[in-house]
C-alpha cells in the first residue's frame, strides 16, 4: 500500500488527468457539428457524438469523484453547511451526473414544459439540475473554507459559474438565441472544471512542500548525528592519549 501522502498525490493527479481528459474528448465531440448545441444534446439519442460524449462526460464524473477525495479534509465555517463535508457534496454532484451521463435525453433534448418530453428526459434533466445545485452548494461550502487559496479559487469560481450559468439557462427556457445560451453553457462547464483542477492543485501543493521540507530536516539531522559521533569517538581517544 502506498503511504497515506504519496496516496493524495497520485489521487490528485488522476483527478487532474480525468478532468483535463473528459473536458478534451467533449470539446472533440462539439467540434463535430458547425451548429451551436447544448452540452446534453451532443449525448442526445441517435446523436453521432454520442458515444464519445457519454465516454468525455464519465471521465468528468470520475474526475469530480477523484476532486472530492483529494480535498476531503477541508471544512466549511458556515454554521449550517457544516453539518457535512464540501466533499460530500461534490460526491453527490457526480453521482447525478453520472445518473444524467447514463440516462441521455431523446433526440433534441425536448423541454420538459412540451408534450415531446419523454420519461429519460425527465431524469436527465431532473438529475443534471439536482447536480448542478448539489455543485454550487460545494462551491458555495468551500468558499467560505479554511484553506485560504481553495475559499479564494471557490469564490471567483462559483460567482463566475453562477452568473454564466444563470444566464444560459434563461434564454434557454425562453427559447432565446441558442448560439449564446449553448456558447455561456460550456463557458460555464469549462470553468468548472478548471475550478476543480485548480482547487486540487492549491490543495496538494503543500503537501508537497511539507514533504520536501520534512525529508530535508531528517537529511540534515541524519549528518548531524554522524558527524557528532565522530566528534565523541575524537575527544575520548584524546582523553586516554
Amino acid at each position: 500500500m502506498l503511504p497515506p501522502r504519496i496516496a493524495d498525490v497520485v489521487v490528485a493527479l488522476l483527478a487532474i488527468a480525468s478532468l483535463v481528459a473528459g473536458a478534451a474528448v467533449i470539446g472533440d465531440a462539439r467540434a463535430m457539428y458547425e451548429r451551436f448545441l447544448y452540452i446534453s444534446e451532443l449525448g442526445a439519442q441517435h446523436m453521432h457524438s454520442a458515444a464519445q460524449f457519454q465516454v468525455g462526460f464519465g471521465l468528468i464524473v470520475v474526475g469530480v469523484l477523484l476532486t472530492a477525495v483529494a480535498v476531503r479534509d477541508v471544512r466549511t465555517e458556515l454554521p449550517i453547511l457544516r453539518l457535512w463535508v464540501p466533499a460530500a457534496s461534490l460526491v453527490v454532484a457526480g453521482a447525478l451526473f453520472g445518473v444524467a451521463d447514463a440516462v441521455p435525453c431523446s433526440p433534441g433534448c425536448p423541454s420538459l414544459l412540451g408534450p415531446e418530453a419523454e420519461l429519460r428526459d425527465w431524469v436527465h434533466i431532473i438529475a443534471a439540475v439536482l447536480a448542478f445545485v448539489a455543485g454550487c452548494l460545494a462551491m458555495l461550502q468551500f468558499a467560505t473554507a479554511s484553506d485560504r487559496w481553495v475559499a479564494r479559487l471557490s469564490i471567483v469560481g462559483g460567482l463566475a459559474v453562477g452568473i454564466i450559468a444563470a444566464t444560459g439557462g434563461i434564454i434557454s427556457l425562453a427559447r432565446g438565441n441558442t448560439d449564446i445560451g449553448s456558447t455561456l453553457e460550456f463557458v460555464a462547464a469549462g470553468i468548472g472544471v478548471a475550478w476543480m483542477i485548480a482547487m486540487v492543485v492549491v490543495h496538494t501543493l503543500p503537501v508537497l512542500r511539507a514533504d520536501a521540507s520534512r525529508s530535508s530536516v531528517h537529511g540534515r539531522a541524519g549528518g548531524a548525528v554522524p558527524a557528532a559521533a565522530a566528534a565523541l569517538h575524537l575527544a575520548r581517544d584524546a582523553a586516554r592519549d
